[in-house]
């Protein structure tokens, strides 16, 4: 059975998977305590750790610096969330983006033709906005912080997409958001009108709240809604997949993350 460290989660997600037991014995979770991330790194290999998990963003974005190679998804980020401990090193990815795009698969989201915003302007976001990007999204508006910020974000994506930028506050946002088949609020600080919601919206709330006041008024109209217990059910499992290999599907994580 192999150790996967546990870093920087919040208390109830630690529980979860402190207790998770997997079927098939492959791997067991193991909650390190607080240090510095360096240290903790540094330690998996001797301490015969297959791998990491980190959750917390200052942690991801320290954690970067301090593995041997990483993804694209992680060079772009400047984070790593999940760590592979190799012969020749630890090496980085950054699945959050991956974890979005698989979770809105299994609920038979269809990407062709489809128009998405994603607010927020952190390294989360940037993730998301390639993921969404390379599945084959046909529009794609970012409203961040202010406009440099949302046009750093969507630097590089796929020339297939029609990106647009825009700062939250700009009064042309609200037009992108009334036409979006899909809404990714990365930060909770945005706020979105209540009236731009429907049954036609797809809405992905990333803020703690298991229900917040965006995702219950979404519910309310009709939208299909996803949270972020939902995204990390799936990260875990291509975290997994990435340490361990073989088969890891995402249910009995969603399942205990649901009951939280």
């Amino acid at each position: 059975m192999h150790l996967v460290a546990v870093v920087g989660p919040e208390p109830e997600l630690e529980a979860v998977l402190r207790n998770h037991v997997d079927s098939k014995r492959r791997f067991h979770f193991h909650p390190v305590p607080p240090g510095p991330i360096k240290k903790i790194l540094d330690s998996l290999p001797s301490l015969d750790f297959a791998g990491a998990l980190v959750f917390d963003e200052a942690m991801q974005k320290g954690a970067f610096p301090h593995v041997s190679r990483s993804s694209l998804d992680a060079q772009e980020a400047e984070a790593v969330d999940t760590v592979t401990v190799t012969q020749g090193g630890l090496i980085g990815e950054y699945n959050h983006g991956r974890a979005l795009s698989a979770t809105l698969r299994q609920e038979g989201w269809d990407a062709r033709e489809a128009k998405a915003v994603v607010v927020g302007s952190n390294p989360l976001a940037r993730a998301v906005a390639r993921d969404l990007s390379s599945i084959g999204v046909a529009q794609l508006t970012v409203l961040g912080e202010n406009r440099p910020e949302a046009e750093a974000i969507l630097g590089g994506l796929a020339a297939s997409t029609i990106t647009i930028a825009r700062a939250s506050n700009d009064p042309l946002g609200r037009a992108y958001l009334e036409q979006a088949d899909l809404l990714v609020r990365v930060e909770p600080k945005f706020e979105i009108p209540d009236d731009v919601l429907g049954p036609h919206l797809t809405v992905v709330d990333l803020g703690p709240e298991a229900v917040s006041k965006l995702r219950g008024q979404a519910l309310r109209l009709g939208s299909m809604t996803l949270n972020l217990r939902d995204i990390q059910g799936h990260h875990i499992a291509l975290a997994l997949k990435h340490i361990l290999g073989g088969d890891i599907t995402p249910g009995p994580f969603l399942e205990a993350l649901h009951k939280i």
